[in-house]
This record gives C-alpha cells, structure tokens and sequence, in this order.
C-alpha cells in the first residue's frame, strides 16, 4: 500500500486551526475506497470500547528508563462511556469523552487536557473510551487486509492537534495510536495494544505500550481485566471523587 507523508503545518490557533485542518485533511490524508465504510468501522470500534456492564481493570504501570516513576498500580472502573481510573495512593477520575472530573475543595471539577497518571507518557485523555465524536474530520488514509489507518482531528478539547489510529478492522479494536502535538508533524508519542483478551463480550488490551519520543522513555501497562457487577454505582458519577472509594487493591493493598 502507499505511505504517506506528513508535512509540516504551522501551529493551528484557536481561530484558525480547524478550518486549516479541514482543509488539508481531506488533501493530505484522503484515499477513497468502496470497500469499506468508514463510520461504519468507527461505530463498530465505539460498540466495542463502551462498557455495556461495569467491568474492572487492575493495572500495573512500569516505566523505563529514568522515569519520575518507575512502577505504580491503578484501577479501571469502566460503565457505558464512562472511566473512574484511580491510582494507588494518588490520583482519581472519572474520565469521559470530552470531559475529565478530578476531586478539588470537596467537590468533582473540570481538568484541563494533558493531566496525567504518575509519569506524563500516559494522559487521562488518552484512556477516554472512545465514540464517532472522539475524532474530528476522519478520513481513511492507508487500508490493507488487516488494518486500517485513520487520520482525524481530535473531536473534543486535546492535548493533540492530530491522531492516527491503526484499526484491525475483524476485531474493531485501535491496535495503534499516534499522537501529534503543537503542529501535525510533529508525532510526540505512540500507543500499542497487544494481548488481547474478551470480557463480557467486548475486547479489551492485555498491555498497552506508550513510547514518549520527547522524553525517550516507554511506559508499559498490564491490565487484568473482569467483569464487576457490585462496582458502586456512586464511582461512575461526580459525586463519588468526592469520598473514598472503598475499592480493595489485589493482594488485601
């Protein structure tokens, strides 16, 4: 297949950067297929990331080399189009697309993009379960027989001005992400999913890898994942930042 190239844009402002983006997307990016309908793929990837039951991830983080970091645990809670992510003796949120609360002054508020979980290779945003209104502009910009590259503006308020997912179009999971930040040649980090495993009839990463090129460090996360009928209900909404969870850690922690 073709590969194509990014070249370099200005920086887009809020004035003018997504007309400048939707001008050159489609130009840059689109390759016209009639053997695959996009928003048919991407509704189908948006079915499968959606928790239609509360399902729970234990996830342990490692970082290399040098990291602020080295190794932290985290929870995953996740309901609908919603995720409390809560890491071992710090951070909690819900994180939704379009919308980030955390716990300040005794109530739930708006985070701003780019806050992240222990070291900065890994962004609340990037773990927003993911819907057709997450990107701005899709267009299909590679196809193959076993992936699909999609090329998009971010749809909601993002630390990223460009995003290239790589979907395997059988599974309708994002095997690949590719994150632009400032201008759209600019790729600053990539994500990877592997091991992938089936949890109440959706698939879910085993290990997501984060490569920072910025910072040279990777950031690996192993999620165990199960099926979680008794999370309270209270988490997935603000109220439930405000107090402590309740949540037992693995191993009694």
């Amino acid at each position: 297949m073709p590969r194509w190239s990014t070249p370099l844009l200005p920086v887009p402002t809020r004035a003018s950067g997504w007309a400048l983006l939707a001008f050159t997307l489609p130009t840059l990016f689109a390759r016209h297929t009639d053997a695959l309908d996009l928003r048919d793929l991407l509704a189908g990837v948006a079915a499968n990331d959606r928790f239609e039951t509360p399902i729970r991830a234990d996830v342990r983080l490692t970082c290399e080399p040098a990291c602020e970091s080295a190794e932290s645990r985290a929870i995953f809670l996740g309901k609908g189009e919603t995720l409390y992510v809560e890491v071992q003796g710090g951070l909690r949120a819900l994180v939704r697309p379009g919308e980030i609360l955390t716990p300040e002054g005794g109530k739930a508020v708006g985070a701003k993009p780019g806050l992240a979980i222990g070291d900065p290779d890994v962004l609340l945003e990037d773990l927003a379960p993911f819907t057709v209104e997450s990107l701005k502009l899709p267009q299909i910009s590679d196809e193959g027989v076993a992936e699909v590259v999609v090329t998009a503006a971010p749809g909601h308020p993002s630390s990223y001005v460009l995003i290239v997912h790589t979907i395997d179009p059988e599974q309708r999971i994002i095997v690949k992400t590719q994150y632009y930040r400032d201008w759209v040649g600019n790729l600053v980090k990539m994500r990877r999913t592997a091991d992938v495993v089936e949890v109440g009839g959706h698939r879910r990463p085993g290990t997501i890898t984060i490569e920072n090129f910025r910072r040279g460090t990777t950031t690996h996360l192993s999620l165990a994942w199960r099926e979680a009928p008794d999370a309270p209900a209270v988490l997935f909404e603000p109220a439930g930042l405000v107090h402590p969870s309740g949540l037992s850690w693995p191993n009694g922690k």
